[in-house]
Parts: structure tokens; C-alpha cells; sequence
């Protein structure tokens, strides 16, 4: 499993907690060693740009999901590695700037909440939707429970 941390903002975050944050979840949600994720961290302008660019959405956002793959939740598709290059995921962006900017206001501890931001983007390449209550629930249920595996809570 190869999961990427490219680090294009000035925020001081822990790569390694996001690196073993997107693990915990691939490794629950069934997807073996012959994966791969990127997790980009980038400024509130890219951000802003992507926001628009692929959601039609003006400002800042905290997370976007790119999958590559069309995936059902709970359909993994694990590989030995033995035939061809890595599944590759998709991509997660995540603006730092803005989820500090957001956990400050509302009391929250930033490293729980970029934690969350890269749990809710692997979850969405895997297919996870929140555009119902229920769907909403379920991903918001594994989420506390992936955190939790990193010693982290939310609110």
C-alpha cells in the first residue's frame, strides 16, 4: 500500500499520522497492499480553484475527493500485488489553512480534524456518500471508529 503525502502548503501538519490515518481505512475497508493513494495538502487559493473547477463552488473548501476508481462502499477489491501496477485510489486534496481556520472557531483540536478531513476523502474514493441522512450516518459512524483506532475524537 502506497499512500502519498505531498505537502504544498506552509501549515506545520504530522504526514505520519495522515499517512497511518488513510492506512487504518484501506485496511478496514478490505483494500490490500497493492493500493494507491495520494493525499495532497495545498493552500486556501488552490483549493479555491479546484472548488470551483470540479464542483462549480466559489471559495475555500476543507477536503475534495478525485476518485479514479467507481466504487461501491464495502466492495474491495484486494490484489496480491502479483499482476500489474497498484490500484490507484484517486487522490485526496485537503487546505490545512482552512480546516485550522474552522477548528479554532468552533474549539476543535486540529490534528483530530485534518485527521477526519483524510478519513472522509479516502472514504469518498472508496465510495462512501453523505447525500442522505442515513448515507451520512454510516460514513460518519467509520469515520469516529478510524479515528478512534488513531487515538482521536472529534467534538
Amino acid at each position: 500500500m502506497k499512500i502519498g503525502i505531498i505537502d504544498e502548503q506552509d501549515l506545520a501538519v504530522d504526514p505520519g499520522l495522515l499517512r497511518r490515518l488513510a492506512q487504518t481505512v484501506l485496511v478496514a475497508e478490505g483494500y490490500g497492499s497493492h493500493c494507491l493513494v495520494d493525499v495532497t495538502l495545498v493552500p486556501d487559493t488552490a483549493i479555491t480553484g479546484m472548488n470551483h473547477r470540479h464542483r462549480g463552488s466559489n471559495g475555500a473548501t476543507d477536503v475534495l475527493a478525485f476518485p479514479l476508481q467507481d466504487l461501491e462502499p464495502g466492495s474491495a477489491r484486494p490484489s496480491d500485488g502479483s499482476n500489474g501496477p497498484p490500484l490507484h485510489l484517486g487522490d485526496v486534496v485537503v487546505a490545512p489553512g482552512y480546516v485550522s481556520r474552522r477548528a479554532a472557531r468552533a474549539g476543535w483540536d486540529f490534528c483530530a480534524e485534518m485527521g477526519l478531513m483524510v478519513v472522509h476523502g479516502v472514504m469518498h474514493l472508496l465510495g462512501y456518500r453523505h447525500d442522505s441522512d442515513s448515507e451520512a450516518a454510516i460514513m460518519e459512524r467509520r469515520e469516529r471508529r478510524y479515528l478512534a483506532k488513531q487515538g482521536l475524537t472529534r467534538r
